[in-house]
């Protein structure tokens, strides 16, 4: 099953097993989030083919403060890495990263359903191993913003599986390593489908 087709099945799932508590959940306080799923990142560059997208898995840590029942604020942190064998002895890892500072907005106050929007910074970064080692090279930090939605469904007043989609860019610009420019005005971007379960 295609990963998109398997959120969807467990969200479905979810969905129809947890009605009874929809208009449960209480939103105050500390929040914490985490969860994961897939993610289709692309790039651009002033060299860059264009090669399309690439997928692999997403990951995200989110955490702030209600300031009421319909704004949260906080901090996201969202995370895709791909991993690519270069020869027989040695395999790379490519991971793009955002850290974002956020606003997320609950229309209704009783309802689930919230969008978010944030800005902080993007980095991009390559490990490389083989031949018993590995080193991680730091190739590049820029702007980067998020944009998203979801819906949080109650399993309890302070807990709740949620399913989302996200966007996320970063323009790190010139990709460095060793002093030495690789590539120039890079851009990278995430869509992403997770599941996670948050705490309020």
């Amino acid at each position: 099953m295609k990963p998109r087709g398997l959120v969807l099945l467990v969200l479905t799932v979810v969905w129809l097993t947890m009605p009874s508590v929809s208009s449960a959940q209480d939103r105050q306080g500390f929040w914490f989030g985490v969860g994961g799923g897939y993610g289709s990142a692309g790039i651009r560059c002033d060299d860059c083919d264009d090669s399309g997208r690439e997928g692999s898995g997403a990951f995200y840590l989110k955490g702030g403060w209600t300031v009421n029942p319909n704004v949260l604020v906080g901090g996201e942190f969202n995370f895709w890495s791909k991993e690519t064998q270069l020869d027989p002895e040695f395999k790379a890892a490519i991971n793009m990263y955002n850290f974002s500072g956020t606003v997320t907005l609950y229309p209704k106050a009783d309802a689930g359903f919230f969008v978010k929007g944030g800005a902080g910074v993007a980095v991009i970064d390559a490990d490389i191993s083989g031949l018993g080692s590995s080193m991680t090279i730091d190739l590049g930090i820029g702007f980067g913003f998020i944009v998203g939605a979801g819906y949080d469904i109650p399993l309890g007043r302070r807990v709740a599986i949620t399913p989302a989609v996200n966007y996320w860019y970063g323009a790190p610009g010139d990709l460095k390593a060793m002093g030495t420019t690789l590539i120039s005005n890079f851009k990278q971007n995430v869509f992403d489908v997770t599941i996670g379960i948050t705490f309020k």
